[in-house]
């Protein structure tokens, strides 16, 4: 048997020989350092930099340590910024320097052009990234990196680390100071013979100023960004946002078939791409006018993304296109749009005791779609597919996204121009639309409240009844007008919000062609319901009486009409008080012309 004695012996040889090795390590990585340029200077700036980064120094030892590390470094920036384990002693030498030594420190690491072989090093282009957040209030300083940088932005823009700085570069400095540095995306020519009108006139260079000013030069332009975009794609430079910009002004001036040409490289990294508006105008794009693989390839790219693309500010619209132009709506169901018939799950938020913060009560029995029904963006997608013509969509989309889901797209193959879908747009919106039926009219039936005090919520329930009309989401769009809602200690009914007197009166004047006698429709369950009492319920307000102009309109038995022409003495009396109480009256005024016609 092996005796304690023994044992201890072992464990106090082999930590002896750990310590021996670690201590020749320290002391071959010491010798190597030794032989850097200004070593001893190194070192010492190294201390430095471990006091003053301490969070709780006060101004005035912030001070002092930066006045000891300007004599250190002062004519060594350049040199000591290079070396990876020095390059933060500089970036803390910007980040708390005075504004003269800041001056000093920019200045000397310009000098020479060396800004743009700090640029592409794996560390010291964070050097490069504080020059740009530090200096983005000084004129000078901004005036004096852009200088540096000239002719050879487009080469720092495809490399791998240069990337980076670039994307700072453009996000943070002015426009107008980075119009000379974007012209050399478009070649060489521009970035030379365009400096001194630009600085007087551009504050933002795109393909369209170039095509405006030099037509000649539109395919030279294009050439030069696709050169760009190449380099790009085999550095997998997607998720920047001028690179977007550059594939952005590429797609929508290229020819659709050097667009489809661009689609494989790009559709698989497409979750990437959404990032920017201009991002998903790409998609849109490569979804445009892409092949049946490409679309496929975008679907699998967004699949498990449905929900919170759809709730992006920028994002939504390429989802819209991809919906709109897939022709296989099959796949387009099972990979988009059967996220949507489920709630998102909540990954468990833990407090320190160990408990669950979320809370789920609010979200228990909520369809799945009444919070996209409810956002601005989400609810595109229901207007989309409700939209029965070009009519409608004007209604919804603003100039910017009907563009954007422009029909009967083309693209040339041989001599001819061959439509890129093979159905027609009205089937594939069909298509989809039957199979989210039921689950839009529940929500709307379950959650008509909420949807009436909702812009966007209203617009959904507007089609939706126009679309699938049933006397169960009539009775639930009645049954809400039946409810109040708390607002400034005051309970306010349906006919007196603010949106949801608005959403009614769009409502009913979906009425106006249906028959009289149809029991189905909003307007005579309303007049079931307040018949009899239409000024004191209906009309209580001055937005109650735009409800009721729209009734009269929507009301072909004329009842309404009769029972409100009795009441034109009360009407006149609320006009005539409103009027004195200098409070709005136009409903009145609306209700009693309408009464007189």
């Amino acid at each position: 048997m092996v005796s304690n004695t023994d044992s201890k012996k072992r464990k106090f040889n082999s930590k002896k020989k750990a310590e021996e090795v670690s201590n020749s390590k320290r002391a071959l990585k010491q010798a190597r350092q030794s032989h850097r340029p200004h070593a001893e200077t190194v070192v010492a700036a190294k201390e430095l930099w471990n006091k003053l980064r301490v969070k709780t120094n006060t101004a005035e030892q912030n001070t002092e340590m930066m006045d000891k590390l300007m004599d250190l470094l002062t004519g060594k920036f350049n040199q000591v910024a290079l070396q990876h384990d020095a390059s933060r002693v500089v970036q803390a030498a910007i980040q708390f320097a005075t504004e003269n030594q800041r001056r000093t420190i920019i200045g000397e690491l310009c000098d020479g052009g060396n800004i743009v072989e700090l640029s592409k090093s794996q560390y010291a282009h964070f050097v490069v990234l504080k020059m740009i957040k530090y200096c983005a209030k000084d004129d000078d300083l901004i005036c004096l990196i852009v200088k540096v940088l000239k002719r050879n932005i487009a080469k720092l823009a495809v490399h791998a680390v240069g990337a980076r700085v670039v994307e700072l570069l453009f996000s943070t400095f002015p426009p107008k100071r980075t119009a000379n540095l974007k012209l050399e995306f478009y070649g060489p020519h521009f970035g030379l013979f365009h400096d001194r009108e630009l600085a007087n006139k551009v504050t933002n260079v795109n393909i369209d100023y170039i095509i405006s000013n030099q037509p000649s030069g539109k395919d030279a332009a294009l050439n030069s960004l696709l050169s760009l975009i190449n380099k790009g794609i085999e550095k997998g430079l997607f998720s920047f946002a001028y690179f977007q910009q550059i594939l952005f002004e590429y797609v929508t001036v290229a020819t659709p078939n050097d667009v489809r040409s661009l689609c494989s490289s790009l559709v698989d990294h497409s979750i990437h791409l959404l990032s920017t508006k201009a991002g998903a105008r790409v998609v849109a794009e490569c979804a445009t006018y892409g092949t049946p693989k490409d679309r496929k390839r975008i679907l699998k790219s967004l699949k498990g993304y449905t929900r919170s693309t759809l709730l992006h500010s920028d994002a939504y619209i390429a989802l819209l296109r991809v919906l709109d132009v897939t022709d296989d709506t099959v796949n387009v169901q099972k990979a988009l749009l059967t996220e949507l018939h489920v709630l998102p799950e909540k990954k468990p938020k833990m407090n320190v005791l160990g408990e669950d913060e979320n809370d789920d009560k609010d979200a228990e029995g909520k369809p799945p779609l009444l919070e996209l029904i409810l956002s601005e963006t989400g609810s595109k997608l229901f207007l989309w597919l409700l939209s029965k013509d070009e009519n409608t969509k004007k209604k919804y989309f603003d100039p910017a996204e009907l563009e954007v889901l422009r029909p009967n797209t083309t693209i040339k193959e041989g001599n001819e121009e061959v439509p890129t879908s093979k159905k027609s747009a009205n089937a594939r919106r069909v298509e989809l639309l039957q199979y989210m039926k039921n689950l839009l009219c529940d929500c709307c039936k379950l959650h008509t409240n909420e949807l009436l005090q909702s812009r966007c919520g209203a617009k959904v329930l507007r089609e939706v009844y126009e679309s699938f009309p049933s006397k169960d989401l009539a009775q639930a769009i009645v049954d809400a007008c039946e409810n109040e809602e708390e607002a400034d200690d005051e309970y306010m009914s349906v006919f007196e919000h603010p949106i949801g007197h608005l959403s009614i009166k769009n409502i009913i004047s979906c009425d106006v062609n249906t028959p009289s006698k149809d029991n189905n429709s909003v307007t005579q369950l309303l007049l079931n319901n307040y018949g009899g009492k239409l000024i004191d319920d209906v009309g209580a307000s001055n937005r109650g009486a735009f409800v009721l102009v729209s009734l009269l309109a929507s009301d072909g038995s004329g009842a309404a009409k009769k029972e409100l022409k009795k009441a034109k003495k009360e009407v006149k009396k609320r006009l005539d008080q409103a009027k004195s109480m200098s409070k709005s009256c136009a409903g009145y005024e609306a209700l009693l012309k309408a009464i007189e016609d």
